[in-house]
């Protein structure tokens, strides 16, 4: 996706263009087709352009509409709704790039604009008459938009790069920022790991004036919305897969080559289920990459599969004979290599560092092919593969008296399991939940998985604010918890961000059909009942894909496990590790934010013993805890 910047200036001095160049030349790597700059009175922009669909070769901005001056990075999934609303004509709606039809959508609705627009998008936008600077990004926060305020100035861009490049801007770690990478806590979305850069938050518009941010609204919920009734359970199963067939195909606008990221699950699956006949009609092809791992996966816990290759592989030989399954097993990539690599993208820590070494060969792979569009399934356990609730007792404190009989009647395949489904789970996820709180009273959950210095945790108020944010660090849910409520919180989550400056760095665009609007509007309107039925979750996914995915992958019960070798690769990189962490002695900063002993620790027990209890904590502790230590030696002024 292409990249913008640019500068408000509500002193009333010039904006400099040197800032902007400095900007530009930051995150050059966002616009390898091109780009411009324009500056008009308190305000100038920047975009950077790299051409994915056809329309984006007119794309030309920043772009002066009625209202004033718009720079935006947007791909639409409604551009035929917007073409007609906007009145374009059938023969020119192949010149009008996506970015022109958010100009011409926000001269058209001004601040209204963000409810117009479905896709991956964020803008920045300069009203001339009512002298406001408008931020804008989509509802799960796909593209990414930072900011940062100086003295007399505001700064925006897609990458912090470009903020980060502006002279006299002060660089500190943001301690709270630092600390919820490391408790694994997705609470503040607004935050970056620089104190004083920001971060637009998902879903929401915000207004800068002459006296600096005037307004931050949200502008979707997913909450309030009336259920769909259908009169038979088969019209469900057709309204999904319509919707979900729009999603894919709105992903596959490019003339690219297309790849996807494939793991043994659902989610992924089903999106290369669905693209694979698509991109055949086409004549095109599809490659599909799947992590495998290059040592014994002996990190692999209880009911999860270390190895997801069989199952990725089961997947893609149904969708089709044009796709190509290729497994990347990494093994050139190191663990630590990963982390700092991820750095040198995104300038901040982040939660799955153990990761990084497999996302760096996927995207390193798929640049050296040329592909243009990266499908995941990201999104898909919100969305298409949705469990359901299951709670009758919660359907009917909530008032959906319907959905609560029809969970009694068809929820469970008798009444037995029924009264073990409604009455003794709750129960004993209660109970649970106690004996996790009361076998360590004075010791905070998140202290079993995070290296998060204690000292450091009561100076932030880490458990006072988990507590007020209705934050449970034991990953326990209530059965009496909507899973919706608690996976649609825009403010509550790093979203995209970072993968934003990783795609952008291998000029590839990652596309998540399982994130589409009108698709996920949907989901959240289908009753609780089409999820959940005869004991099974995810039962609108299963009928849909029963006879179009191999059943070992739908029905599977068991989970892949990403990184299940990852103790074998700290070992093979023991002394990496050890002179990673001796350096980390000398950084004060890194032994105030978190337990180095502990990350020692960890890394003891991985090299006497791989296995998945010690993977788990080399994973959550170890190398999440070197990723954050990485952060704070480079801000320093070093790296080891």
């Amino acid at each position: 996706m292409s990249g913008i910047y640019g500068i408000y200036r509500y002193d009333g001095a010039p904006v400099d263009p040197g800032w902007l160049e400095r900007m530009k030349e930051a995150m050059a790597y966002y616009g390898p087709d091109g780009g411009g700059c324009t500056i008009a009175g308190p305000v100038g922009m920047g975009h950077l352009l790299l051409e994915v669909n056809p329309e984006d070769a007119f794309e030309r901005q920043p772009m002066r509409g009625a209202r004033g001056l718009m720079a935006c990075a947007a791909r639409l999934d409604n551009r035929d709704a917007l073409l007609k609303a906007l009145d374009v004509p059938a023969s020119d709606a192949p010149r009008f790039s996506d970015g022109h039809l958010v100009n011409m959508a926000f001269d058209r609705w001004g601040e209204e604009v963000c409810t117009h627009l479905e896709g991956d998008w964020a803008f920045a936008a300069w009203d001339t008459l009512r002298r406001r600077l408008f931020f804008g990004r989509d509802i799960l926060g796909r593209a990414a938009l930072y900011y940062y305020e100086g003295k007399g100035f505001i700064a925006f861009a897609s990458s912090l790069k470009a903020l980060l490049a502006l002279p006299d801007t002060r660089k500190e770690p943001d301690l709270l920022r630092l600390a919820e990478v490391l408790v694994m806590w997705h609470q503040s979305a607004e935050l970056t790991a620089y104190k004083g850069f920001r971060s637009v938050v998902g879903a929401h518009i915000m207004t800068f004036s002459s006296d600096g941010l005037a307004g931050d609204r949200r502008f979707w919920s997913p909450e309030g919305r009336e259920p769909i009734r259908f009169k038979r359970d088969e019209e469900y199963v057709d309204a999904f897969l319509e919707h979900y067939d729009r999603a894919v195909r709105s992903c596959l606008r490019t003339r690219k080559p297309v790849a996807a990221d494939l793991s043994g699950g659902r989610d992924s699956g089903s999106v290369v289920t669905l693209a694979a006949p698509i991109l055949a009609g086409q004549g095109r092809e599809l490659t599909a990459f799947t992590s495998v791992p290059s040592f014994s996966p002996d990190g692999t816990i209880k009911g999860r599969i270390g190895n997801e290759w069989d199952l990725a592989h089961a997947t893609a030989t149904m969708a089709g004979a044009n796709v190509t399954h290729v497994s990347i097993d990494a093994r050139d990539y190191g663990v630590i290599a990963g982390v700092k690599h991820f750095l040198d993208m995104h300038d901040g820590p982040g939660h799955p560092a153990s990761n990084y070494f497999w996302i760096q060969a996927i995207m390193e792979a798929c640049a050296q092919r040329g592909v243009g569009v990266l499908l995941v399934g990201e999104v898909g356990n919100c969305t298409v593969s949705f469990r359901g609730n299951g709670s009758v007792l919660m359907s009917l404190l909530r008032g959906q008296l319907r959905t609560a009989f029809r969970l009694c009647l068809h929820g469970e395949p008798d009444p037995l399991r029924l009264l073990k489904r409604q009455v003794i789970n709750p129960l004993l996820i209660t109970a649970r939940w106690l004996r996790e709180r009361l076998k360590s009273p004075f010791r905070s959950p998140w202290q079993d998985y995070s290296a998060l210095n204690v000292q450091m945790a009561k100076h932030l108020d880490i458990d006072r604010r988990m507590r007020r944010a209705g934050y449970d660090p034991t990953f326990i849910l209530s059965s009496l918890q909507d899973l919706r409520d608690y996976l649609y919180k825009p403010e509550c989550g790093t979203s995209c961000s970072a993968l934003s400056d990783v795609n952008a760095w291998h000029s590839v665009t990652r596309l998540d059909p399982t994130a589409n609007f009108s698709l996920l509007d949907f989901i959240l309107r289908v009753p609780d009942e089409q999820f959940y039925r005869h004991g099974q979750k995810s039962f609108l996914f299963k009928r849909a894909f029963k006879h179009r995915m191999p059943d070992q992958v739908v029905f599977a019960r068991e989970r892949g496990q990403q990184s299940a070798d990852l103790g074998h690769r700290i070992v093979s990189e023991l002394s990496t590790f050890e002179d990673c962490l001796q350096s980390l002695e000398s950084v004060p900063e890194a032994k105030e934010m978190f337990d180095l002993p502990l990350l020692r620790q960890c890394l003891a027990e991985v090299v006497a013993k791989v296995d998945p209890e010690t993977t788990g904590r080399a994973g959550s502790i170890l190398v999440r805890g070197i990723g954050v230590g990485l952060f704070l030696r480079r801000l320093a002024g070093s790296d080891c």
